[in-house]
């Protein structure tokens, strides 16, 4: 062997697996929902098989080739927690064309910093932080996907939907988030605290969607105590059906997203998520309010197209921003958790005695003991919550609290999603 053919086999054998990169598989030809067949080898149906092949689906879930009014969409489904699919209901947005190139995205906005998760999500791991320009480079490679609030300059070219203009969806819209990944993506089974359009721009997604009243038969663990979220411990890729038994009897909808669709996902709906392809998707998250007002709608033009940069949201991200705030919990289901209490203890007044309770149930695990440094940090949060210095807080003080207010005290009863940028603006790479 030749001293160069020599090294070039030195140099390839040195190399860990970690070092070598293959191009993930773009396909989205998937055979969706699957084909359930009868078990021949005595096992259950669907063993150790993805989820969605224990069970047929019931059927889809409801379409829509027009979009609906915003009280329609308020009494045929928010109101009764339905969800539905909206056919071609963004491609108006500059996005649906603009975002398909990654030269684009790259040129436009690849100074932008994200959050990245890993691509077979585990609810345990922590996001990391990068540009994306630095995403871009290697996410049809690397192992790694976006899922981030959507920022700042890129809420101009994603649209709001007509369903959302007015009332109280409009006036109560939370956060927006981008996704975008390459190649197959699963989430685990999951329900979150807020409402959520999930709008496609590229790619395809699927989704399962399962109705809350199964709560109790799909091993579930709440994110954080008073969140409104939770997660299924089952793995997504090979359910055990054996440990899982309920699993080959919970009926389940589905729906497949082109380019341009959106699903509704109503707060507390079981749904879980397989994408395909280059998948870039953004989505609009509001609070499950148990009522509709839609008094502004008479004098809204909801037909007129409104790109998300012109209605106001709680959370949001620009450029330098120390961190981004996603994951936090809705700080009306923390408006609500605290009024809960109240009535659970027969008073008008929270004290710092019976937030302490609450304290430990939204941060502390359940073996844990409260320590010095947690009666300190309990303390600090609930004197955000006291700020006339009166030693608690009115049930009606709490009711007409400022929602800045409170998302100061979610930013101190929770971690953040990401990592914090420090004073000179690196940033953690994967």
């Amino acid at each position: 062997m030749s001293a160069f053919r020599a090294a070039i086999v030195f140099a390839v054998l040195s190399l860990s697996v970690s070092d070598i990169h293959f191009p993930k598989d773009m396909r989205t030809d998937v055979q969706f929902p699957p084909i359930v067949k009868r078990s021949d080898s005595g096992l259950p149906d669907g063993h150790l098989r993805p989820l969605g092949y224990q069970k047929k689906p019931e059927g889809r879930v409801k379409e829509y080739q027009e979009l609906l009014a915003p009280r329609e969409f308020w009494e045929q489904h928010v109101q009764h927690r339905v969800p539905l699919v909206y056919r071609q209901a963004v491609v108006k947005a500059p996005a649906f064309l603009k975002w398909q190139t990654d030269e684009y995205i790259r040129e436009k906005y690849g100074d932008l910093d994200v959050l990245i998760e890993k691509k077979v999500e585990s609810r345990g791991a922590q996001p990391q932080r990068m540009l994306l320009n630095d995403f871009l480079d290697s996410y049809e490679y690397e192992d790694w996907y976006v899922v981030s609030l959507l920022p700042d300059p890129m809420r101009e070219e994603m649209m709001v939907p007509r369903s959302l203009l007015c009332g109280t969806f409009r006036q109560h819209i939370l956060e927006s988030n981008l996704w975008i990944s390459a190649g197959g993506t699963s989430s685990v089974l999951h329900y979150d605290a807020d409402h959520n359009l999930h709008c496609l721009l590229s790619g395809r997604k699927d989704f399962i969607m399962i109705h809350p009243k199964y709560a109790d038969q799909l091993d579930l663990v709440e994110k954080k105590k008073f969140s409104g979220s939770g997660y299924s411990t089952m793995n997504m890729d090979m359910i055990n059906v054996f440990t899982n038994p309920h699993i080959s009897k919970i009926p389940w909808t589905w729906a497949t997203l082109r380019p341009g669709d959106c699903i509704f996902i109503p707060s507390g709906y079981f749904h879980q998520v397989r994408s395909y392809g280059r998948s870039v998707a953004g989505t609009i998250m509001w609070s499950p309010l148990p009522e509709f007002d839609d008094s502004d709608c008479a004098s809204t033009d909801i037909d007129q197209y409104t790109p998300l940069s012109q209605v106001n949201m709680m959370w949001t991200y620009k450029k330098g921003d120390k961190v981004i705030d996603m994951g936090y919990m809705n700080v009306e289901v923390l408006r609500q958790g605290l009024l809960q209490v109240l009535r659970e203890e027969n008073t008008t007044r929270l004290t710092a005695e019976i937030f302490s309770s609450m304290f430990e149930a939204a941060v502390l695990n359940e073996e844990e003991e409260m320590t010095e440094e947690d009666k300190e940090d309990m303390l600090e949060i609930f004197g955000l919550l006291d700020q006339k210095k009166k030693g608690s807080v009115s049930m009606e003080e709490i009711r007409n609290m400022d929602v800045e207010v409170l998302k100061n005290v979610a930013r101190h009863l929770d971690d953040p999603h990401g990592p914090v940028k420090d004073h000179d603006h690196t940033h953690d790479e994967l």
